[in-house]
């Protein structure tokens, strides 16, 4: 858990680097803004009053932000390894932040497409919880994370 703060075991947080905390903390306040702004948009889409989504996943107090880091090593066989097998979030939203080498794959018309990697983006998805709050009118994405043959992979 990296938001809010006082639900968050900073114990089990690396100690090294030294800024890694309060770095982490900054990065979880600014995700979690963007998780408002997100889905005040999301709602007005459904013709929902602004902060209806907001409310029914949490609200401003108890809307948890939850951080995992994956790292995929490179690997000389990519066909015959995969780093995440296929699923859907069951969150309301994902974020990734990612280290510029492809590896994100959605599955979309039937086939695996693996998703750009644009410098100094965020890539985020819908989760199930949404596409259930939503009547399916936003749709989960089944995705999956494939390794790179030369490159480590950080998301």
């Amino acid at each position: 858990c990296v938001f809010p703060e006082d639900k968050c075991d900073l114990s089990i947080w690396p100690k090294i680097p030294t800024d890694y905390i309060p770095a982490t903390s900054e990065y979880a306040k600014q995700i979690r803004n963007l998780a408002t702004k997100i889905l005040a948009v999301l709602s007005i889409g459904l013709g929902l009053e602004e902060g209806r989504l907001e409310k029914e996943v949490g609200g401003k107090e108890d809307l948890l932000l939850q951080m995992k880091i994956n790292y995929y090593p490179k690997c000389p066989q990519p066909e015959l390894a995969l780093g995440v097998e296929a699923h859907t979030d069951v969150s309301a939203l994902t974020f990734i932040l990612h280290n510029m080498v492809p590896g994100l794959q959605l599955f979309y018309e039937g086939q695996w497409v693996t998703a750009k990697c644009v410098p100094n983006s965020i890539i985020m998805h819908i989760g199930d919880t949404l596409e259930i709050l939503s009547n399916g009118k936003y749709k989960s994405i089944l995705h999956r994370g494939v390794v790179n043959k030369e490159k480590v992979r950080i998301s």
